[in-house]
């Protein structure tokens, strides 16, 4: 995957299993600042990405659908990194943190 995070472009390569979610392997490999305040709870919307190319699962986890309504209404293509798994669906997709 490509991540692009304050101006700058990583290319990251991951297994499945080998982060719990997207956040966890954005903050451990990243070093990011004020990024998923709540732990993962998808109530504070410090995680907000925006993913191209990615395959959604049915549905959102959590508190997540809530969370973007107020934060992004309207806007498709972001979610709450804290609630996406690492897993194949990462393959190949650009990551933008917001």
């Amino acid at each position: 995957m490509t991540v692009f995070y304050s101006s700058e472009e990583y290319k990251i390569q991951t297994y499945a299993g080998e982060y719990r979610d997207l956040k966890c392997l954005i903050e451990d490999r990243l070093f990011t600042d004020d990024f998923g305040q709540c732990g993962g709870m998808g109530r504070c919307g410090t995680c907000i990405v925006r993913i191209e190319g990615f395959e959604k699962a049915s549905g959102f986890m959590r508190n997540e659908a809530t969370t973007l309504l107020r934060l992004a209404p309207g806007i498709d293509d972001i979610r709450l990194a804290c609630q996406i798994p690492v897993d194949d669906r990462l393959s190949n997709v650009i990551i933008t943190v917001m």
